[in-house]
C-alpha cells in the first residue's frame, strides 16, 4: 500500500481548515508517563491550543489525584482500578463538550483501558472518533485479538498510523489506515558537527524487555575493551532496570550510567554532549528519538525492527545490525569512531531527513481531518478520508 498520506503540500495548517467555528477535539493519551505517545499528545495540544480552526485538549488515561491521595494512582495495584475509573469519569464530562475524541491506542491490555472506553463514550454521545494507534505490537495484537479490534475499527471514524510499517501491518489484516507522522519539535536540538566523535553511547528507549537494552550494554563492553575510555548513558525506566544494573555490574565494564527517566525537555541537552544514538530494539515503530538524535548530529546505530526501517536508510543516514547481536552493534560502533568521514556522511544525510517530521506537514493533515470528520465527510470511508486529508487549496 503506497504512504499516500505524507507528501501533502506544505501550507499552513490554517488554511487546510478554512471557515466556521473552531473544531474541538479531545486527546485522550497519557500525560504523566514518559514515551512517545506522552510526547506526540503532547505537540500536538501545544500546537492547536492557540490555533484559529482547531482546539485541542488533552483528557489523561494515567491521572494522577493531588496529594494526600496520590497514592491511589501511584501504587501499581491499587492504580490498575483507580486510573480506568478517573479516566472514564473525565471522559464521560470533557467529551461531551467536544466535536470530536482522537484516543491515543496502544495494544493489548492498554488497548482496553484507554480505546474501547473512549470508543463506548463516542457512540453513545455520537462524536466521530480519530483511533490513533501507536505501537509497533500491532502484528501480536491483530494476531491475538481480531474480534475486538474488527469490533473497534467498525466504530472509529478513522485509523490513523505515524508510519507506513504500520498502515502495512493493518493492511495485511484488512484494515485500511491513513498515515500521518508524528511531529518532532526538531527545532529544540542544535546540529552541531559529530566530529570528532565523542565515544560515548547513548540509549534513551524505555528499559523493557523489547527495547533490549541489555543489547546495547554488552555492545558497550566490547567497545569499552577497545576504546578504555568510553562511556554509555542509559536514560529511562521501565521492568527491566534492576537486571540491567545487574548485567552492567556483572560485565565489569566501568562507565555505564544510569540516570533514570528524565523530562523529554531535558533531552536536548542530553544529546548535545555528543556520541552515538544506539537503539537495540526487538519490536518498534517510530521512535522519536532516533530524529531527535538525526537533528542533533548524532549518528545512530540501530536495528532494524518495525518501522525503524521506514526512517533510517542503511549506511545513507544511519547503520543498521541485526537483532539481538550486540557484536554486530560494536563493530557498526567501532567503525563510527574510526571512520570520521563516514559520520560526516550519515549525519549530514539524516539531518535532510527531519523536515518529514516538522508541524509545517502533519499540521494541514490533522487539521483536514478534523474538519472533515465534523463536516460528515468519509465517516464509513477511509479512502475518502484520505482525499479531503490530501486534499490542497487552490
Amino acid at each position: 500500500m503506497d504512504e499516500r498520506a505524507v507528501h501533502p503540500v506544505a501550507q499552513s495548517a490554517e488554511r487546510a481548515a478554512p471557515g466556521g467555528r473552531p473544531v474541538s477535539v479531545l486527546l485522550c493519551a497519557p500525560v504523566h508517563m514518559l514515551g512517545g505517545h506522552t510526547i506526540a499528545a503532547r505537540n500536538l495540544a501545544e500546537r492547536f491550543s492557540q490555533h484559529p480552526h482547531v482546539h485541542a485538549s488533552l483528557q489523561a488515561i494515567d491521572p494522577r489525584l493531588p496529594w494526600p491521595l496520590r497514592w491511589l494512582t501511584d501504587v501499581k495495584l491499587v492504580r490498575s482500578v483507580t486510573r480506568p475509573l478517573l479516566f472514564a469519569l473525565g471522559l464521560a464530562r470533557a467529551a461531551r463538550r467536544v466535536d470530536v475524541v482522537h484516543v491515543f491506542a496502544a495494544a493489548h491490555t492498554a488497548f482496553f483501558f484507554t480505546a474501547m472506553p473512549a470508543l463506548l463514550m463516542a457512540r453513545w454521545l455520537r462524536k466521530p472518533i480519530v483511533l490513533n494507534y501507536h505501537d509497533g505490537r500491532a502484528e501480536s495484537h491483530l494476531r491475538r485479538s481480531p474480534r475486538v479490534l474488527r469490533w473497534a475499527m467498525a466504530r472509529a471514524a478513522a485509523l490513523v498510523v505515524p508510519s507506513a510499517f504500520l498502515q502495512r501491518v493493518f493492511a495485511r489484516h484488512g484494515f485500511e489506515a491513513l498515515v500521518i507522522r508524528n511531529v518532532v519539535d526538531t527545532a529544540a536540538f542544535r546540529f552541531r558537527d559529530p566530529v570528532p566523535l565523542r565515544p560515548r553511547l547513548i540509549s534513551t528507549r524505555a528499559l523493557e524487555p523489547l527495547y533490549a537494552v541489555d543489547n546495547t550494554l554488552r555492545a558497550f563492553a566490547l567497545v569499552r575493551s577497545r576504546v578504555p575510555d568510553a562511556e554509555c548513558d542509559v536514560y529511562g525506566v521501565g521492568a527491566s532496570e534492576a537486571g540491567l544494573r545487574r548485567l552492567a555490574r556483572a560485565l565489569g565494564a566501568p562507565g555505564i550510567r544510569f540516570h533514570g527517566g528524565i523530562p523529554h525537555g531535558e533531552m536536548p541537552a542530553a544529546l548535545a554532549r555528543g556520541g552515538i544514538l544506539v537503539n537495540s530494539s526487538r519490536i518498534d515503530n517510530q521512535p522519536h528519538t532516533i530524529i531527535e538524535a538525526f537533528a542533533a548530529g548524532v549518528p545512530v546505530v540501530t536495528t532494524p525492527a518495525g518501522g525503524v526501517t521506514d526512517m533510517v536508510e542503511h549506511e545513507r543516514t544511519g547503520l543498521f545490525v541485526p537483532m539481538d547481536q550486540p557484536e554486530g552493534l560494536a563493530e557498526a560502533i567501532l567503525r563510527l569512531l574510526h571512520e570520521p568521514g563516514l559520520v560526516a556522511r550519515l549525519t549530514r544525510a539524516a539531518q535532510a531527513e527531519c523536515a518529514r517530521y516538522s508541524w509545517i506537514v502533519a499540521g494541514p493533515q490533522w487539521a483536514r481531518l478534523y474538519r472533515g470528520l465534523t463536516d460528515g465527510v468519509g465517516v464509513q470511508s477511509t479512502h475518502r478520508i484520505k482525499e479531503v486529508v490530501e486534499r490542497a487549496d487552490t
